[in-house]
């Protein structure tokens, strides 16, 4: 198991599923991170260290993804939110930012619905699926084109991560290519903050607009000069821009 700069690590089961728990960090409050599809907390490491010195920062590894063995069924995005919230209620965490990318935001979205009391921002890095590219050709078409404006080692994490879960990998595309964010942040009351790198082919700066009109306490931040991996290559303007609002704000 992968242990990186985590001060623990460690597996339990949430819903019957079995889910690795990173954390690093103490007091202040607490940072929850929920990857995208396909991946694990590794990409979050230089988010997560950045953090670590003001919060304690916890790393949630989906079923199927990353250390976490596979389910024994397909998961959609609100059951994942549910594993989600699980692990909140467990640990007892309340006045959680809760901080998902890419498929992360879907899962993290879905979170919040079923227990706005716990959350105290809702952070969206880089969210899908854009509703104006809902299928799963132009997807692949965009995480292409992504793919050659990364740098080689966030493709080396990602692409490595890709295949130690090509299976849940699969399995879970559809359900996040057809979820649609926009009806879920529709019930969220909590400050959102979407944020995005100025080069991501993925989540085009007009849908960031579309989904912060749905919510009244939404607020847009762009990082210049980075694609979809925006906390891995920029952690710092990315912590910035949802713990004090510092960077780049497009809206």
């Amino acid at each position: 198991m992968h242990r990186g700069p985590w001060d623990e690590v460690h597996q339990e089961s949430l819903l019957d599923c079995p889910v690795t728990i990173r954390r690093i960090g103490s007091g202040g409050q607490p940072v929850v991170l929920v990857h995208g599809i396909g991946v694990s907390a590794r990409y979050f490491e230089p988010l997560a260290q950045e953090l670590a010195r003001t919060n304690s920062v916890y790393a949630i590894e989906l079923p199927g993804f990353g250390s976490s063995p596979g389910p024994r069924r397909a998961l959609s995005v609100p059951q994942l939110g549910e594993i989600v919230l699980a692990f909140l209620s467990r640990q007892e965490l309340t006045g959680v930012v809760l901080v998902g990318h890419s498929m992360g935001c879907q899962v993290a979205t879905e979170t919040v619905l079923r227990a706005p009391e716990r959350v105290s921002k809702l952070v969206l890095l880089g969210p899908t699926t854009n509703d104006r590219e809902r299928s799963i050709p132009k997807q692949a078409l965009r995480l292409a084109q992504d793919t050659t404006r990364e740098s080689p080692v966030v493709n080396l994490v990602v692409f490595t991560d890709y295949l130690r879960s090509i299976v849940p990998y699969v399995r879970t595309l559809p359900a996040m290519v057809n979820h649609r964010l926009e009806e879920a942040l529709a019930g969220v009351t909590c400050p959102v903050v979407l944020m995005r790198g100025a080069r991501d082919p993925i989540v085009p700066a007009d849908w960031l607009h579309r989904l912060a009109a749905i919510t009244p306490n939404a607020t847009i931040v762009e990082v210049p000069g980075v694609p979809h991996v925006l906390m891995y290559t920029r952690p710092g303007e990315t912590a910035r821009g949802f713990l004090t609002g510092t960077s780049r704000a497009t809206a």
